[in-house]
């Protein structure tokens, strides 16, 4: 199972609040035991683009899918599976890719040990150009890669990766077999071959605050990526119904959501249909991204603006409206025994570092009346417009900066119960909104020893302690959320 050690000064669990000394908690993936397609295909985690005639996809942007097979004996394991590279457009890839380790950016892996993916023309005239020939080059043998790796026992993570190269990449892979000391690691990876496509009806539950089905955007609109998105349109709602035991839990996702549209380094805004089309602040709030980063006041906002969230719900039908039902709008949500989370907005994960923060359309020019896009040769970048935007800068960001991206909700359950767990949206704000998303994931957290008995305070006399959200220590706490820290007890307040 996957194990993720992470050292916190602090953690609200619930309504709970728990001791703000350092402690370690424990992450054990259990995402295929109880989540069903967390890809929207069978079997695999994090992000699949397409699953189509026997073979699956990721085009034009980086990516990251695997199983979790959790503990397995020691031996030495080798995995081998049909796939192909291409850095970027055939043309491109054909003349520059062969031999050049930096435009080979695609790999198969088991935990830490990878092997790059073959090129797409790897010593050919000529090469798939679709799914359907894919998979006739991989029935016919071609493409064959393979990883070793010598494992001392634990846990076992297999899978396929790209950390990302130029515009219309694309990987295709197909039959993944394991064996461990020469035997095949039977019913071990689950739909190796892709045989049950993607569907992402299958097992998620796609109806939105209006009772209306709305489902994830996959490769939508060519705009291509290693992620899933809503983005600038209607109310959304995924969610999935699990049963699980009593225990803590985490249900979580690689995410960030934009407020409004594109904001360039001199601060123009755009609108977010074209990278051309420079505007004024529009939707229900009429703020671009840098406004809300620097009012912060996302959660006083409240339900004035339909933010998008992450919840879990006890409820017997799948909640649509992701507000509370005992405040002043009609929710479907109940306090202390559902949770939600925010979806922080990649201002405040990128602390307003616009140098390192995704962007879903280029800022384009016009020189001489010819529209001046970013080079085409530039890895992990949005270079030319679309519709709703691209998703290349976001799945680069998911798959290569990992956990910095992670959120989600966690919650104890006192004993077995059925519960919801989703994410979504009530409304659309009409501001060009971007809802970037990857690598669904369950997780039994396991608490560490935070070092004392519990959170009462016992000396009303201790010094008092204040730290933000993220629990990072504030010497002088004003205009904002906070923790107060005194002795063993912790309580959130607002100072002003």
């Amino acid at each position: 199972m996957q194990k993720n050690y992470i050292k916190r000064s602090l953690m609200l669990l619930g309504v709970a609040a728990l001791s703000a000394s350092a402690f370690a908690d424990t992450y054990v993936d259990i995402t295929s035991q109880y989540i069903k397609d967390p890809t929207f295909v069978p079997g695999w985690q994090g992000v699949i683009g397409n699953a189509a005639e026997g073979v699956g996809e990721v085009w034009n942007g980086a990516f990251k899918t695997y199983q979790n097979l959790g503990e397995m004996p020691a031996g030495k394991y080798v995995l081998k599976a049909n796939a192909f590279y291409r850095c970027g457009d055939n043309n491109y890839a054909k003349e520059h890719q062969a031999g050049n380790a930096d435009l080979n950016t695609a790999y198969i892996f088991i935990n830490d040990a990878k092997t790059p993916v073959k090129a797409l023309f790897d010593g050919k005239d000529t090469a798939p150009n679709s799914m359907t020939e894919a998979n006739e080059a991989f029935a016919a043998g071609e493409y064959l890669n393979e990883v070793e790796y010598n494992h001392e026992g634990g846990e076992l993570i297999i899978g396929i990766a790209n950390t990302g190269c130029y515009a219309d990449e694309w990987c295709c892979f197909d039959n993944f077999v394991l064996t461990r000391d020469g035997e095949v690691v039977a019913d071990k990876i689950v739909n190796g071959d892709f045989a049950e496509g993607l569907d992402s009806k299958r097992a998620w539950d796609n109806h939105n605050s209006e009772n209306k089905e709305k489902t994830p955007d996959i490769q939508k609109d060519g705009s291509g990526g290693g992620d899933y998105r809503k983005c600038g349109g209607s109310p959304y709602n995924t969610g999935q119904q699990i049963e699980l035991p009593a225990g803590t839990y985490r249900f979580s996702m690689l995410c960030f959501h934009r407020y409004g549209s594109t904001v360039d380094p001199d601060g123009n805004y755009y609108n977010h249909k074209w990278p051309m089309n420079i505007s004024e602040p529009y939707g229900k709030m009429n703020r671009t991204p840098k406004d809300w980063y620097e009012a912060n006041d996302y959660d006083e906002i409240g339900d004035e603006y339909a933010h998008a969230y992450i919840y879990m719900s006890k409820n017997e039908e799948k909640p649509r409206f992701l507000t509370w039902a005992n405040g002043d709008y009609e929710g479907d949500l109940t306090d202390d025994i559902d949770v939600r989370t925010r979806v922080k907005d990649c201002w405040e994960i990128c602390e307003g570092d616009l140098s390192i923060m995704p962007n879903n359309n280029p800022y384009a020019t016009m020189v001489d009346g010819v529209v001046d896009y970013i080079p085409y040769d530039t890895k992990n970048k949005c270079t030319r417009g679309n519709d709703s935007g691209s998703e290349r800068e976001a799945a680069a960001a998911f798959a290569n900066e990992g956990e910095k991206w992670r959120q989600g909700v966690e919650f104890t359950l006192t004993e077995p119960a059925k519960v919801w767990v989703g994410l979504g949206k009530d409304a659309n704000s009409g501001d060009g909104y971007w809802h970037a998303y990857a690598d669904i994931k369950l997780e039994k957290v396991e608490k560490g020893d935070s070092g004392v008995d519990g959170i009462e305070a016992d000396d009303e006399n201790a010094p008092v302690e204040y730290y933000n959200l993220q629990g990072i220590r504030v010497a002088n706490p004003e205009n904002g959320i906070f923790i107060k820290k005194q002795g063993k007890k912790v309580s959130k307040t607002a100072i002003r």
